[in-house]
């Protein structure tokens, strides 16, 4: 356990020795999750992230979903 800091807009801090195991690199992309009262964070391979939105992106059309980024923001899709 290790205790952290957040900052006004929502920054914490993973310890160095944790990033190192678990393969985070410095502007890297990671996955959270709130489950119940826990806010669990997980490494994302940069492959995955891609194959990820290339599946949203996918859906979106199939769907034939629109709506603009002012939308999106509005609607809390950003939550």
């Amino acid at each position: 356990m290790s205790l952290a800091h957040v900052t006004k807009t929502g920054n914490v801090s993973i310890p160095k020795e944790w990033r190192k195991a678990l393969g985070i690199e410095p502007n890297s992309n990671v996955i959270i999750h709130k489950l119940e009262r826990k806010i669990v964070i997980e490494p994302l391979k940069q492959e995955k992230f891609h194959d990820t939105l290339a599946k949203i992106d996918d859906e979106v059309k199939k769907k034939k979903i629109t709506f603009s980024r002012e939308e999106a923001v509005k609607d809390d899709f950003y939550d």
